[in-house]
């Protein structure tokens, strides 16, 4: 949230074209903030993307690509890790941005998961809205109202872990 993940992607698939590279981006369907068929970063930079329902669809389209980019990949829970494992032995690169902790301070499956995946990891973190510092937690500042809440500036806020407050109440089933 805020931490130029999406912005560091798009700036990796750009790359990734100048070196001739075929990328292909994807966001989950209930992700529609700024533009339904690009990725977005906040500053408002974007790169076409293909709107999917699940992880399997991923599968679908990923034909004729050297690259993946994932964006918001908690959005697609656990079964996002079986499809890249597939796409990683088909000998693709995959990229995935997402939160790695939820509003209740959890790790955010299948973010953990995915980094154990990983050849590299590179972490983007907010400053506190409070005080300035490196911020790995997501403060939900409105109420639940569904399992994902796709929001901004209104609905989180990046807080570190001396100003993180946990939602209350049961988690959210994922």
């Amino acid at each position: 949230m805020f931490a130029g993940k999406t912005e560091h992607m798009i700036a990796r698939l750009r790359s990734e074209q100048g070196r001739g590279r075929r990328v292909r981006a994807f966001k989950h369907a209930i992700d529609d903030r700024y533009a339904a068929d690009y990725l977005v970063t906040h500053p408002g930079d974007r790169f076409e993307a293909t709107r999917v329902r699940n992880a399997d669809a991923i599968l679908a389209h990923a034909e004729q690509v050297d690259v993946i980019a994932i964006d918001e990949g908690h959005f697609f829970k656990l079964p996002l890790v079986a499809v890249v494992q597939t796409l990683l032995e088909r000998g693709l690169i995959v990229l995935v941005a997402g939160i790695t902790n939820d509003a209740w301070g959890r790790p955010f499956d299948p973010m953990p998961q995915l980094i154990a995946l990983a050849d590299e990891e590179v972490l983007c973190q907010a400053p506190c809205r409070v005080c300035g510092q490196p911020s790995p937690y997501t403060q939900r500042m409105t109420a639940v109202s569904t399992e994902f809440m796709v929001g901004g500036a209104g609905e989180y806020e990046p807080r570190c872990a001396a100003h993180f407050e946990p939602l209350p109440g049961q988690p959210e089933t994922r």
